[in-house]
């Protein structure tokens, strides 16, 4: 009767755990049982029309002293949007407009700051009634795929790839290509291509000195240096690596869910 109250106390306490990124995403459930079969690879089909971990997208930055009004638009697929604001001195008071942005003003004595938060799209005017120095970001919430562009210093003739390796499933499905390139700096940078994996949050890149992790054992055991926090579980996505990395001893890339400690995919990388 003890032996079957710890298992039971085991298997609770792992699927409270999956209820935060170890959950698989991959059929929509709100949590998966850590005792369950993985789910399989997505098919074509389901991979194109898949939605990335919703991730906080800059729109723009406004400065200013004293009242302005200035416009800003929301993509139409966005989830919601928010205005964090910083005022210095004086008071404060924040609208957005049209009316139907369902958004109470801000109303501050200096120095402070806070958070503005809608859900329309489309072009919407803020407006700023200051006595003294306030900034204001404007960013959206999305979950479409991320679509960064090789950096310029990617494209120099003097960049040189160094490794690539394409993605493969240890915990959770992945797929897409890492490239591991030398700056005409000396600095290392990395791209990942057309990556995809279950979209969920509080995923890390690590740049692993395992040349092949097939589980999250070997995964955790090999050397690794946290990278980043990943930028989105869907798209194409640009790393500098820290000053004084040596590519030699970058031969992986893992992507590993923080809380839950498993290895999600991973990337060998071959030179040449």
């Amino acid at each position: 009767m003890i032996r079957s109250a710890r298992l039971c106390a085991l298997a609770l306490l792992g699927a409270a755990l999956l209820a935060g990124c170890g959950e698989s995403g991959d059929e929509g459930r709100a949590a998966a049982d850590p005792f369950s079969v993985v789910p399989r690879q997505p098919s074509a089909r389901e991979a194109a029309t898949r939605k990335a971990a919703p991730r906080w997208e800059r729109i723009s930055t406004l400065a200013g002293t004293g009242s302005a009004t200035r416009g800003f638009t929301v993509a139409r697929g966005a989830i919601q949007w928010r205005a964090r604001w910083r005022c210095e001195r004086g008071s404060l008071r924040l609208t957005v407009t049209p009316a139907g942005s369902r958004t109470r003003p801000a109303n501050a004595r200096c120095p402070r700051n806070g958070t503005v938060t809608g859900v329309r799209t489309g072009s919407l005017q803020l407006a700023v009634q200051a006595s003294g120095r306030w900034r204001v970001t404007l960013e959206q919430q999305v979950d479409t795929a991320l679509r960064e562009p090789p950096l310029a210093a990617m494209r120099s003739p003097r960049a040189r790839v160094l490794a690539r390796g394409s993605f493969y499933r240890i915990e959770r499905f992945g797929r897409g290509t890492a490239t591991l390139y030398r700056l005409a700096d000396r600095r290392l940078a990395l791209r990942m291509e057309n990556f995809a994996t279950s979209a969920n949050l509080d995923l890390f890149v690590w740049l692993s000195r395992g040349s092949r992790p097939r589980t999250t054992v070997q995964a955790e055991r090999a050397p690794h240096t946290v990278l980043a926090p990943l930028k989105s579980t869907l798209g194409d996505q640009n790393y500098l690596l820290p000053r004084g990395t040596r590519a030699r001893d970058v031969r992986s890339i893992v992507i590993w869910c923080d809380p839950v400690q498993i290895a999600y995919t991973a990337a060998t990388l071959r030179r040449g």
